[in-house]
């Protein structure tokens, strides 16, 4: 026998109907969660790296959205093979992560050849190109005389490489491409004292 729902419809029919479209609503969430960290179809997500580990060599020819002074375009981090990278997590709510930039591009402007240290905004912050824009516009940003923002933004692929818990965050890759370590204090200060050197 049969069963019909309400308006003559057999049950069977309503229930693959639902079955159906449930594999469709599954299917896109997948096929979005692969493009929201830059992997396709096929490909694993890239597993989070520990000090000690060498990058993976996509790491170095993925393609990212960065900001640059209103624009934006899609660039790899190749340009920085060979040097010391530092990947510098922040967010536009912490101010810590702003007031380093003076002292850090002390550094980036004196070793140029040597060092480079590229600021990445992730997904986890939900901070769009919109709101990044809006940002760097803003008197908030602009009185603190860093020039124009430079950054990776709406990134879901280094932070699942680099896995954090607070910002800022620093990661330090050495020249061959291997992570050196992870802190959360800027080390890149000209007036820093290391921890286990005495005050004179």
């Amino acid at each position: 026998m049969i069963n019909f729902n309400k308006d003559g419809t057999p049950m069977s029919l309503i229930v693959l109907i639902f079955f159906v479209f449930l594999l469709f609503v599954l299917f896109d969430v997948r096929a979005q969660s692969r493009q929201e960290v830059g992997t396709a179809e096929g490909q694993t997500p890239p597993q989070a790296l520990m000090v000690g580990q060498k990058v993976p060599e996509e790491f170095w020819t993925h393609e990212h959205l960065f900001y640059i002074n209103g624009d934006t375009v899609r660039r790899t981090l190749q340009e920085h093979r060979g040097k010391i990278l530092v990947l510098d997590f922040w967010m536009s709510g912490c101010m810590p992560c702003l007031l380093h930039q003076r002292e850090i591009n002390h550094f980036k402007s004196a070793y140029p050849d040597r060092l480079a240290v590229v600021m990445v905004n992730s997904r986890r912050t939900r901070e769009d190109y919109g709101k990044i824009d809006r940002f760097a516009r803003s008197e908030r940003y602009t009185s603190l005389g860093l020039g124009g923002l430079v950054s990776v933004i709406e990134d879901g692929y280094l932070e699942m490489l680099f896995p954090y818990g607070s910002y800022p965050s620093y990661f330090w890759i050495n020249r061959r491409g291997i992570l050196q370590t992870h802190t959360f204090r800027n080390l890149l200060d000209r007036n820093y004292s290391a921890p286990f050197m005495e005050k004179k």
